[in-house]
């Protein structure tokens, strides 16, 4: 598997590379366009030059080209050439050649009608050059004679009509450089250019593996970290402070998680220690019940009533076991009902009601139910009588209850689904003791008058609601009594 540093090491060194390719092409375009023209300025200069050196006499056109002032055009390996032609009716006549030329067939006469402009061509002997093409009119030469000081000067003989149009004394001049020094400084360039750029890139290959690995030292680190954690350091905390911007969200979740895991973990202690405490104290009950019985001959009814007690301490311990299968199976992964669990609280509510009011002495006067029969909740019928079955007996049995201060459950549409109140009088219950309601097989002594529950009831009923889709909140209705609601789906599924 690629690593993180590896894989971003490469795309950086990657992305350097295409970068320097890049910008070395475009600098070898510009060199060579900046070269090339400076190239063509000196071709043009050139035939700025020739031109100037061209008259028009009034009889014909001439060129005052001496070979030996010019030795640039003489007969050498990096020799320059030049042919000028002079219009002769339709076509052009040839006028002056440098003597780099010779008598050589250079150039074709197709060169000579091309249109005016710089190209590319091949010099004689099959170098490549570079050549400008120009046209013009050759200038009159003035009268020897003209005044010094400023007077129109006199013409000579006038000229023949026949050459009197301008056209008649047009020029062109093709001038043409061997481009052998600009081939060469070229080819340099882009040696330079290719040769700095790679080694650039190799040296980008390695600073940049460098670079990324002191960026990722924080996140190596990190992950250390986190490798060394287990079960038994759950209590460990990783500080977003001085941490990259980029880790600390992670770090920051990082921390949380193991808060919960830390709070879970420690939850599962509590309720396995609690679970094995509850199930250890009928099964030494149990055991001490029989010790006591095969200690001396006992007669049947003696056997007979240690029987009954032990089937009274065993059915205590079924219905532990029982209840804890209860929430473990609430408690796994099930999704919220499905849009046909379609329950009327009321009936529900009433058939809880009678059952725990006969558990508890068979006083109607106990419970007390406000709830509109029509009103439908999403959740699966047994599901909420578990839930406010639970509920009802724990209010029955921990809660001050009397007929006239009895335990008042209300059911109601809100705007977010269906809400069920059940109210009973708990005044030593304090807002700390609330917040462990809840849990698994909490009990606060001086509220609970019955220990015939194991404190699992309110967690099973939690868990159902949960289960269902909904929720379930408890607080302090007043000074004396508490409130549990209970908010479930109403029967269109929305929220």
């Amino acid at each position: 598997m690629t690593s993180i540093r590896r894989r971003t090491a490469m795309l950086v060194a990657l992305s350097m590379a295409v970068l320097l390719v890049v910008g070395g092409v475009v600098l070898l375009v510009v060199l060579r366009r900046a070269m090339t023209a400076q190239f063509d300025d000196a071709l043009v200069a050139r035939a700025a030059a020739l031109q100037s050196l061209t008259r028009f006499d009034g009889t014909k056109v001439e060129m005052d080209f001496a070979g030996e002032a010019m030795p640039r055009y003489a007969r050498r390996a990096d020799a320059e050439f030049f042919v000028a032609w002079v219009r002769a009716g339709s076509g052009w006549l040839a006028l002056e050649r440098s003597e780099s030329l010779r008598e050589g067939p250079w150039p074709p006469a197709a060169m000579r009608d091309d249109s005016v402009g710089i190209r590319d061509v091949i010099l004689p002997g099959g170098s490549p050059g570079r050549a400008v093409l120009i046209e013009f009119v050759a200038p009159r030469e003035l009268d020897e004679g003209s005044d010094r000081r400023g007077e129109a000067p006199t013409e000579t003989a006038p000229a023949s009509p026949a050459l009197d149009p301008p056209s008649a004394h047009a020029v062109r001049l093709l001038v043409a450089l061997p481009r052998a020094p600009l081939d060469r400084t070229l080819s340099l360039v882009g040696w330079c250019i290719a040769g700095v750029g790679g080694a650039l890139a190799l040296a980008s290959i390695i600073a940049s593996r460098w670079a990324v690995g002191r960026g990722l030292v924080p996140l190596g680190d990190l992950s250390r970290r986190v490798q060394s954690l287990d079960a038994d350091t759950l209590s460990a905390r990783f500080e977003p402070a001085g941490l990259p911007a980029e880790l600390r969200p992670i770090a920051e979740q990082l921390s949380g998680l193991l808060a919960r895991l830390q709070d879970a973990f420690e939850r599962e202690k509590r309720f396995s220690a609690a679970a094995s405490h509850e199930l250890r104290t009928p099964i030494a009950e149990l055991r001490m019940l029989l010790e006591v019985a095969s200690s001396q001959p006992r007669t049947g009814e003696e056997w007979l009533r240690t029987a009954e007690t032990s089937l009274g301490v065993l059915a205590r311990a079924q219905s532990l076991c029982e209840t804890l299968l209860r929430l473990s199976r609430a408690g796994a992964a099930h999704p919220a009902p499905g849009a046909e669990a379609r329950t009327q609280v009321g009936p529900v509510l009433t058939e809880q009601a009678a059952r725990a009011i006969a558990m508890h002495g068979g006083d109607a006067r106990l419970v007390r139910i406000d709830a509109d029969e029509t009103l439908v909740a999403r959740v699966e019928s047994a599901t909420l009588a578990a839930i406010v079955g639970n509920l009802l007996d724990n209010a029955l049995r921990h809660g001050d209850v009397a007929p006239d201060d009895p335990v008042i459950v209300r059911a109601h549409l809100v705007a977010d689904g269906v809400r069920i109140d059940i109210t009973n009088s708990a005044p030593a219950l304090t807002n700390e003791d609330l917040a462990h309601l809840f849990e698994p097989f909490w009990r606060k002594d001086a509220s609970r008058h019955d220990q015939r529950g194991f404190g699992l009831g309110l967690a099973v009923a939690r868990t159902l609601t949960r289960a269902s889709g909904g929720e379930i909140a408890v607080r302090h209705d007043s000074a004396r009594a508490v409130k549990f609601s209970i908010s479930l789906l109403p029967s269109d599924g929305r929220r």
